[in-house]
């Protein structure tokens, strides 16, 4: 069939139909992407969730925590939990949707916890300025070594208790005009 040509009984040429289809389809996409658009709102800066901002700082027996992280988990099993990381003054500051937008009013329980991965022994027997050659050389030489399994090792850094939700003891209330700033005093085990 010549594209162009018309049939025999048909009003509509094979790229005339071919052409609607396609622009069709691409109305329908169009009206469907400016609707979600419409859904979610253009982004004025502002969470589109009813948050109250909160904050507070984490000290591990009265030194301030870099990088832990801080999870206010909702206490009715339902809900959207809230969180953030601690700065080098181990204060944090939540989000629940938006950054810093602070969580939802609720009941939570807190979790807090901070990892450090050391590399594995290949990954760490590779050094800056190495060719190709040299780094995989040096890395199998010290997977050969390590006789174990290499992989990076993950620590915790904080007692494991806290990052429980059942043992970490940690509570908090957020409402609108309550409390917004909590504190948390860790101590090691």
């Amino acid at each position: 069939m010549v594209v162009g040509a018309t049939c025999e009984g048909m009003h509509t040429t094979v790229l005339e139909r071919r052409t609607g289809v396609k622009m069709r389809r691409l109305i329908g996409t169009t009206v469907a992407g400016m609707a979600a658009l419409a859904l979610l709102g253009c982004g004025n800066g502002e969470s589109a969730l009813d948050t109250v901002p909160v904050s507070g700082v984490v000290t591990l027996d009265g030194t301030p925590v870099e990088g832990a992280n801080v999870v206010f988990a909702p206490t009715s099993g339902s809900g959207t939990a809230a969180s953030g990381v601690t700065d080098a003054s181990g204060r944090y500051q939540l989000t629940t949707q938006d950054p810093n937008d602070g969580a939802l009013a609720g009941s939570y329980v807190v979790m807090i916890s901070k990892t450090e991965t050391e590399p594995s022994a290949a990954a760490a027997a590779v050094k800056p300025g190495m060719s190709a050659e040299e780094a995989t050389k040096a890395a199998m030489e010290a997977r050969d070594k390590s006789g174990e399994a290499d992989e990076p090792q993950v620590s915790d850094k904080l007692p494991a208790k806290y990052k429980d939700p059942a043992a970490s003891g940690f509570k908090a209330e957020v409402s609108k005009g309550g409390q917004t700033e909590f504190n948390f005093e860790l101590t090691s085990e």
